[in-house]
C-alpha cells in the first residue's frame, strides 16, 4: 500500500539506483479509445460527464538519470519486495534457521535478468531460496507480474511476508514426509 510516509522517504529507482522526484503526469485519453475503459469519464465534478478527449493528471515518480516515469504503486512494490525478503530472513533466523533469498526476473523466453527490465516484457519475479546446513537445493518461486485495472495501470507483484514464510515452511514439511 502506498502511504504518504513511503512517498516521503528517499525513493530510489530499482533499475539504476537514482533518487526519484515526484512530478505531475499528464495523459490525454479519447473516450472512444481502447484504453478509455480504465478511466473514469464521470469524474468531471458536480455530476458532470467528460466527453471526447480528456486530460488526466496524476503524480508519478520520475528518474532524472534515465528519464523514466514510474507509478507509485510499481516503485513502492519493488521497494517492499526487498523489505519482505529481509523480514522473512529475520523471521527464520529467530528460529535458528539461516536461509538465503535472492531475486531475479525471468522473461517469457526463460532468460534471467537482474533489475534492468521493462514491465511490458511480461516478466516473472523469481525468489531463489536456500538454507545453510541443508542439502543444497534452491527453490524458485515464480511470481507473475500483475497489472491493476484502474487508470494509472501500475504493475506489481503480489507477494507478502506471510505467503513467503508459508511457502518455505510448506516445502520443508513436504521434504520431511
Amino acid at each position: 500500500m502506498v502511504t504518504p510516509l513511503k512517498l516521503s522517504l528517499e525513493n530510489i529507482l530499482y533499475k539504476c539506483g537514482e533518487k526519484l522526484m515526484i512530478i505531475k503526469h499528464r495523459k490525454v485519453v479519447d473516450q472512444k479509445s481502447e484504453e478509455a475503459k480504465y478511466y473514469d469519464f464521470d469524474a468531471g465534478g458536480d455530476g458532470a460527464i467528460m466527453i471526447g478527449s480528456c486530460e488526466f493528471i496524476h503524480k508519478v515518480f520520475f528518474c532524472p538519470k534515465c528519464s523514466q516515469n514510474i507509478e507509485f504503486i510499481t516503485q513502492i512494490n519493488q521497494e517492499d519486495i526487498e523489505i519482505i525478503i529481509k523480514k522473512v530472513i529475520s523471521y527464520f533466523k529467530k528460529r535458528n534457521r539461516e536461509i538465503f533469498i535472492s531475486k531475479s526476473y525471468e522473461t517469457k523466453l526463460g532468460r534471467f535478468i537482474e533489475n534492468n527490465f521493462n514491465f511490458n516484457d511480461d516478466i516473472i519475479l523469481c525468489l531463489h531460496i536456500s538454507e545453510k546446513n541443508k542439502e543444497s537445493k534452491i527453490y524458485k518461486i515464480p511470481i507473475p507480474i500483475l497489472r491493476r485495472k484502474f487508470w494509472e495501470r501500475p504493475y506489481y507483484f503480489d507477494i507478502s511476508k506471510k505467503k513467503l514464510i508459508n511457502f518455505i515452511e510448506k516445502v520443508e514439511h513436504s521434504e520431511e514426509c
